[in-house]
């Protein structure tokens, strides 16, 4: 019995081949969660920094600390240590005067220092004299145990910040490159080089001044196909829908981090904000949701692969047949996977103040349907078909209010619940300027 999940693909003597499948799936899990655990962590440490309050109040609790003056009333050398390893630590008597009372405390900075000699400690005292003012901090909540007369860099705070923004960076250069790349297969790369030795440098294309009102398709035809003349070019890339829903994901969850940290914070101090809790439970919510859809939508995208569409002829015209050739990469079971031709009027106007855009689709045909099918990791799926393009259709058409498209839909109906429809858009010219030309 087959292992569902295959590692490897081939082998070749000692040579083995990793699956391409699982090797985007990892990389893409491994680039998300650098990138999100950079993200929301950032997006934490920064708000409890700045609301100061907890974690890292409890890590660097300087950062809370307010400025204030105290008077020295007294100063010594304290021993502290073993008798086989005397050290000897320098001490400041502050007095702070607050609203509410003042307050007296043996100190010198938050962290200990001390000294393997008395005369080294006593120097670390030199410019600090008794009855003198002199600049001074304090926790406004414990100031009792919390006066000093030097602050502690917060070298350790900016680790951390650098730690994660360095997170952030090399998962998100990772996750947009392995996007981009989603949708490419390596036989594909090798086809488009091989190609394009054999295509003819300048093609016979129709004059935009002679109809402009004619959509160029000279963006449909610049890309070589592996069987026919062209590839078509996918109308929304799954890597970009990919992205946008991880840029989605990635901003409300840095808004949630900074509202549940903010809530969190008030009740570790004893002071809870019930309002802000209530505001803070939903979003954090959202955005778990968010997060799971995106890694659903990674987990779909890489289970079926990358659709390729490929036409024998560009531009197309009415009661002309072509050849399509249609690959489907991935790992799964399709129920169903369905080739159609759909032309669609979109129209844009003016209603009271408001521009609005709407979108019917005036013609759909099925082209072809393939049902009952296992895709395998290497083993891509591949059929070729006939299109034929109804006589007296109406040609492509572009203007500043009206619009008719023409394309054709992929759709997949697999395993788990996936379905995806992909779009290829094509460019039907009238019959009348092939006759023309």
């Amino acid at each position: 019995m087959p292992r569902w999940f295959r590692i490897w693909e081939k082998k070749r003597g000692s040579r083995r081949t990793v699956s391409r499948v699982v090797a985007t799936v990892g990389e893409t899990f491994f680039f998300s969660a650098l990138f999100f655990f950079g993200v929301i962590f950032t997006a934490m440490a920064g708000a409890s920094t700045w609301l100061e309050t907890w974690p890292i109040r409890s890590m660097f609790p300087e950062v809370a600390y307010v400025k204030g003056e105290g008077i020295i009333q007294e100063i010594r050398v304290v021993e502290v240590g073993s008798d086989d390893y005397p050290r000897f630590k320098p001490e400041a008597l502050v007095l702070i005067e607050l609203p509410e009372r003042n307050y007296l405390r043996w100190t010198l900075r938050r962290n200990e220092i001390t000294f393997a000699t008395e005369e080294e400690a006593w120097q670390r005292l030199d410019g600090y004299k008794p009855g003198w003012i002199y600049p001074a901090w304090h926790d406004p909540d414990r100031p009792a145990q919390s006066i000093v007369l030097e602050r502690t860099p917060a070298y350790g705070l900016w680790v951390i910040f650098l730690v994660l923004i360095s997170f952030i960076v090399i998962g998100g250069i990772g996750l947009i490159y392995t996007l981009l790349l989603m949708g490419t297969s390596v036989e594909r790369r090798a086809a488009m080089a091989k190609k394009a030795k054999t295509l003819e440098l300048l093609r016979e294309s129709m004059p935009a001044a002679t109809f402009p009102s004619i959509p160029n398709d000279a963006n449909l035809t610049n890309s070589p196909g592996v069987r026919l003349a062209f590839r078509l070019p996918i109308e929304v890339s799954p890597g970009w829908w990919l992205l946008a829903t991880l840029i989605f994901s990635l901003l409300w969850s840095g808004m949630a981090a900074v509202f549940f940290i903010a809530a969190l914070g008030k009740h570790l101090a004893g002071n809870p904000d019930w309002l802000l809790s209530i505001v803070a439970l939903p979003t954090t919510a959202i955005a778990l949701a968010a997060i799971y859809q995106f890694l659903r939508e990674v987990t779909n995208q890489t289970r079926v692969g990358p659709t390729g569409l490929e036409i024998s002829n560009h531009p197309l015209y009415p009661g002309k047949e072509y050849r399509v050739f249609v690959t489907q990469a991935g790992k799964m079971k399709v129920k169903q996977l369905r080739i159609t031709l759909i032309c669609e009027e979109a129209a844009t106007f003016l209603q009271g103040t408001d521009v609005r855009s709407e979108t019917k689709r005036v013609f759909e045909e099925e082209v072809a349907v393939a049902r009952g099918f296992e895709i395998k990791p290497g083993m891509p799926f591949e059929a070729d078909y006939q299109l034929k393009v109804p006589e007296g259709s109406m040609h492509s058409f572009k203007s500043d209010h009206n619009a008719i498209h023409w394309k054709l839909v992929v759709q997949i109906n697999a395993d788990h619940s996936t379905r995806l429809s992909r779009s290829f858009p094509i460019v039907v010219y009238p019959a009348e300027v092939e006759l023309v030309r």
